[in-house]
């Protein structure tokens, strides 16, 4: 089994064993997995000359998870393995310019962001205190030239814009999530082309801990009860109500006042089958440059991209 090492920055040891798995076999084990444990699938799976149809990415049971909420960001152990990673990041986070207060626990960390000033430079926007100064310290600790297969993963809220701007907000948002990220550590890599699957597996140790030996668990998670009826697809606007916007930002484009309007309709039904049997619905009945899975645990995020990743 080939082995990469290499130590971080802050002195954080990583080991990375690669195997190869049994092409013929697939990723389908890894996508069922997906029903009842937190991780992520990504597929390219349409078929267009020299693009796309090449790779699928999957992981399950990720050692950490990530959750931003405003001002506030979480680390949060999944596992005994994600507590020895919280024992390595601690002095990474602690110390962090970033931060106004922080709070520890054996299987948590949470940050309180310091405030945006009230004017800055255009050039400065992305240099102000927000969840990605704190992500991009990860990326760069972890950077390496000879790995590629480390995956910090998962999904960003609209409401991110928000920590670029000092901008008073109007409406209630209710303390939803703005971003859930996976730290993973075990990710399989399949190529369509050459025909293998590579399974990368990853250690991380220091002086306070080391993740050697320690199981890839996962909490479970309970799957949705099936009733087994169908439901009609109901939107949030009636057919008048989406007219009568559309007639107001005619009018306003009339007069000058909008340059481009996005106008928004959402399509809703509830859905009983598991979140991989709608996986590959999508993939058979809207086939799509990258389709993607990923399981939160307390939500999932499945859909078609036309160009990218989400």
């Amino acid at each position: 089994m080939p082995q990469l090492r290499y130590t971080t920055p802050h002195g954080i040891t990583v080991t990375r064993t690669s195997t190869r798995v049994n092409y013929a076999r697939g990723l389908e084990h890894i996508l069922n997995q997906l029903d009842t444990r937190r991780g992520v699938y990504l597929s390219s799976g349409y078929e267009y000359p020299e693009r796309y149809s090449r790779w699928d990415v999957a992981s399950v049971a990720p050692p950490l998870e990530i959750l931003g909420r405003g001002r506030r960001l979480e680390f949060v152990a999944l596992n005994k393995r994600g507590e020895s990673l919280l024992c390595l990041l601690d002095p990474l986070l602690k110390y962090h310019a970033h931060r106004r207060a922080y709070y520890r626990k054996p299987d948590s960390i949470r940050l309180e962001l310091k405030p945006l000033a009230e004017g800055f430079p255009e050039e400065e926007r992305s240099k102000q205190p927000s969840p990605f100064s704190i992500l991009r310290t990860l990326v760069e600790e972890f950077r390496n030239p000879e790995d590629t297969r480390l995956l910090l993963i998962g999904a960003f809220g609209y409401d991110l814009l928000l920590e670029f701007d000092p901008i008073r907000e109007k409406l209630r948002r209710g303390g939803h999530k703005d971003l859930h990220l996976f730290l993973c550590d075990d990710i399989y890599f399949m190529d369509r082309k050459k025909e293998v699957i590579e399974r990368f597996q990853y250690d991380f140790a220091g002086e306070k801990s080391d993740t050697a030996g320690l199981p890839r668990t996962s909490p479970a998670i309970r799957a949705a009860a099936q009733t087994g009826e169908r439901a009609e697809i109901v939107s949030d606007h009636t057919a008048e109500e989406y007219r009568a916007k559309v007639d107001v930002v005619r009018e306003g484009m009339r007069q000058g006042n909008y340059y481009e309007v996005v106008l928004r309709q959402t399509f809703s039904a509830p859905f009983d089958g598991s979140p991989s049997e709608l996986f590959r619905r999508i993939q058979k009945s809207s086939p799509s440059p990258y389709e993607f899975l990923l399981q939160m645990g307390d939500e999932q995020l499945v859909g078609a991209s036309p160009e990218m990743f989400v």
